[in-house]
Parts: structure tokens; C-alpha cells; sequence
């Protein structure tokens, strides 16, 4: 059993797929980017300021102290990073930058271990590669109708409305979605924490 720091849907279909038994916390952090890191600095300190607050948040409502996972991903092209889109204006613009190129979209996983002395932090990111096809403004515009944009970094969804975008990708698809499960799995193992649950 763990808890997954996080309301998104998609990360909890895909801890199910693989029988990983969990709970969900719902925390609140500021997913401000700084600009002044790397991508991949941003998605690894912003995973771990999602479990360091789920893990606050079981101390505080004195829940029983199974390990905490928490995630982020975000989507970059050139050294501009792409999270959630505000509004329609913001998803819309997002697309038509991805359109007809490759873009990378990094996922940081961390799990957080409790013990009556201290809390260990172990975090994972994993990256894979996406190309687009070209897009029109009226594509975008008609996928944001759709309602979809909006709770994913990119202003996409890869296992939804926005495959029909996707050329071709390179690397875990899972990841894409908000989770790479391979890898997490491998993390999990070496963490002796068990899925797979009967």
C-alpha cells in the first residue's frame, strides 16, 4: 500500500494497471517553474516538493505511514518549458508551437519513506521524445472545445483526443501519459515496497 500525492486521474488508472494498491492525498503546491534551472532540475524539485507535502500532510492527520508518491511532468521544446495552460488562449498557443516538432516531455518521480527517525527521498525522471504533426489554429482551436488541454502539461493528452496529433514517439509512452511505469516499478523493487497486489 502508498499513497499517490496526486488528483490526477491518469497516474492513478496506471498505478491499477500494474495492481499497485493505493491511496490518494490531495495536496496543494505552487508547480511554479523556475526559469533559472533546467528542465529537469524543475521536475525533480517540484516531485519532491509534491511528496515532501503529502508526507506533511500524513504527519499532520496522523495517518499510518506507508510511503508517498508523488510525480511531475512537464513538456519542453528548446529550453522553453511547457506546464499546464491557463486558459484557451494559453492551450492554443502551446499547440501551435509543438506543431510539427519534437519535443521532449520529462516526468520526476519520488517516493518518500518514513521511518520514526527521519524521511528518505527517492526520486527518478525519466524523459521521451514526441513528434506532432502540423497543426492549424482551427485544429487547435477545435481540440480545445473539447475540454482536454487544460489539466495537462503541453495542453495535450496523449491516450486521449490529442493522439490524433502524435507523428511518433521515442521512449516510454507511460511517461507521456504522467507516469513511466517501468521505471517506477524498477524504483519500487529496489525500495522493497510490493505491487502486483493479490
Amino acid at each position: 500500500m502508498i499513497y499517490l500525492a496526486s488528483k490526477s486521474p491518469r497516474r492513478t488508472e496506471l498505478l491499477q494497471q500494474i495492481g499497485v494498491e493505493h491511496q490518494i492525498l490531495d495536496i496543494d503546491v505552487d508547480e511554479k517553474i523556475n526559469r533559472s534551472n533546467s528542465p529537469k532540475a524543475n521536475v525533480r524539485a517540484l516531485s519532491v516538493l509534491k511528496c515532501q507535502e503529502g508526507v506533511r500532510k500524513i504527519i499532520s492527520e496522523r495517518k499510518s505511514s506507508f510511503p508517498v508518491l508523488a510525480a511531475d511532468t512537464i513538456v519542453v521544446l528548446g529550453d522553453k518549458i511547457f506546464g499546464k495552460p491557463r486558459e484557451e488562449s494559453d492551450a492554443i498557443n502551446m499547440l501551435l508551437k509543438l506543431s510539427g516538432k519534437t519535443h521532449l516531455v520529462m516526468t520526476a518521480v519520488t517516493i518518500g519513506i518514513m521511518t520514526e527517525e527521519e524521511t528518505k527521498f527517492h526520486t527518478i525522471s525519466v524523459s521521451s521524445r514526441v513528434e506532432f504533426a502540423k497543426l492549424t489554429a482551427s485544429d487547435c482551436k477545435e481540440y480545445c472545445d473539447t475540454g482536454e488541454p487544460f489539466d495537462k502539461a503541453g495542453g495535450y493528452g496523449i491516450q486521449g483526443f490529442g493522439s490524433a496529433f502524435i507523428r511518433k514517439i521515442n521512449g516510454s509512452y507511460s511517461n507521456i501519459v504522467g507516469l513511466p511505469i517501468h521505471e517506477v516499478v524498477q524504483l519500487l523493487k529496489e525500495l522493497g515496497i510490493p505491487y502486483w497486489s493479490k
